[in-house]
């Protein structure tokens, strides 16, 4: 499962697309590179960074996963012993979360 660190390096190695097409642009003029050429580097270029953005996509969904089950977590331990203050004193200042109301 990827972390946030996995996260971020992969931003980075997608934030290299500019830099690829500046390459690709100096190429162009610099090689004399004809249409069919050009075109054929682009359309390279355009299949890498779709698969790039994909691992990426993947990338953010287990980590935006991980913290939501984490803060899932959290919450239940959190409310599990707010109960148990609850049940073991009689302090009137703890008390339990609402219930939000459901949206209709």
């Amino acid at each position: 499962m990827a972390d946030r660190f996995d996260f971020e390096q992969q931003i980075m190695q997608c934030w290299r697309v500019t830099e690829d097409i500046k390459d690709i642009s100096e190429g162009i003029i610099e090689d004399n590179l004809t249409l069919e050429e050009a075109t054929s580097i682009l359309v390279g270029l355009r299949q890498m960074y779709e698969l790039k953005f994909n691992k990426l996509w993947d990338c953010f969904e287990d980590v935006h996963m991980k913290l939501v089950r984490d803060n899932a977590m959290i919450t239940g331990e959190c409310n599990a012993l707010r109960q148990q203050l609850l049940e073991a004193t009689d302090v009137p200042f703890i008390k339990a979360p609402k219930e939000k109301k459901a949206k209709k």
